[in-house]
């Protein structure tokens, strides 16, 4: 029942518009600013892929280029049925529904989007990757080698910005869960500074581990399907054990710290279930408070009991 009410209640937090309004503030600007800087390093970066994956067979290489071309398909065709949809039925839905509830329909519409779009690319992946892998045979090998080197540099620039938004949610906790503490929990007391565990150790070793990982499965990334599973697990490494000490250190004594963290497929599960958001457009500005709401109601629910 509490799991039930933890997801019911960390959905309905991270929809609201306080908690968006502080996604987009901290999102948007880090998303131009690693918007920047790939541009300005994109070509040593782009150099150096292309280096590695030359050691690649050819086989190998063209069906990661087509899972990695059907994923930019897929993207692409998210935001265009959106946008059709909108364009459509935006002023019966605006008329229907108040600016706090469009806002919430919005990206519950783009998330249903991704999740159908995902469904048919099962669905169907063998004609998607029958049809992708012919386009890219018409490419010669240097061709072809450029452009997976090119969807791979993107990756290293997006998992760059996923670790700085993890980094900027740790850093912004306090600013809207110490609101939602006083609205369901106005029993809870905040503990003071000396009596709080650090996180920040903790933090800066899952960062450094990440990357250390990224390198070491980096040839993982060239196996279809297997590299969104390895994606996803080294997400939600890297914000399981420090999201949950950042929320647990300002409600919870250590005692009740070193309780709650025998409970690790609860601390996984959180981990893994926000990082998949992660990999819907848009969306995944809120995946970091999304994990972060959800492990401060576990924990609020769960600490002393």
């Amino acid at each position: 029942m509490k799991t039930t009410e933890v997801i019911l209640r960390s959905i309905k937090d991270t929809l609201s518009w306080n908690v968006i309004k502080i996604a987009l503030i901290t999102g948007v600007p880090l998303a131009i600013l690693w918007l920047g800087i790939a541009i300005f390093m994109w070509s040593p970066i782009v150099h150096l892929s292309e280096r590695f994956i030359g050691w690649v067979p050819f086989s190998i290489l063209k069906a990661n280029g087509a899972f990695l071309l059907g994923g930019f398909f897929w993207f692409q065709a998210v935001l265009i049925t959106f946008a059709l949809i909108v364009a459509l039925f935006n002023v019966p839905i605006f008329r229907m529904l108040d600016s706090k509830k469009y806002t919430h329909f919005s990206i519950l519409l783009l998330l249903f989007i991704a999740l159908g779009w995902t469904l048919f690319a099962f669905l169907n992946w063998d004609l998607v990757y029958k049809e992708v892998a012919k386009v890219l045979t018409w490419f010669p090998f240097e061709t072809l080698q450029a452009g997976v080197a090119s969807m791979l540099a993107a990756l290293i620039f997006y998992n760059l910005f996923i670790v700085s938004l993890s980094i900027g949610v740790l850093m912004m906790r306090k600013s809207f869960l110490h609101a939602l503490q006083k609205r369901d929990y106005p029993h809870a007391v905040l503990l003071q500074k000396d009596q709080q565990s650090s996180f920040l150790p903790v933090a800066f070793r899952d960062i450094v581990v990440f990357a250390v990982l990224i390198i070491l499965f980096f040839p993982l990334l060239f196996v279809p399907f297997f590299n969104i599973a390895v994606q996803v697990l080294l997400w939600a490494w890297l914000i399981k054990e420090s999201y949950y000490l950042s929320v647990s250190s300002l409600y919870a004594t250590k005692e009740e710290i070193e309780k709650l963290r025998k409970h690790q497929i609860v601390l996984w599960t959180i981990a893994f279930f926000a990082s998949l958001f992660n990999l819907v457009p848009v969306v995944n500005i809120l995946a970091p408070f999304f994990a972060i709401v959800m492990y401060f109601h576990w924990v609020m629910l769960n600490k002393s009991s």
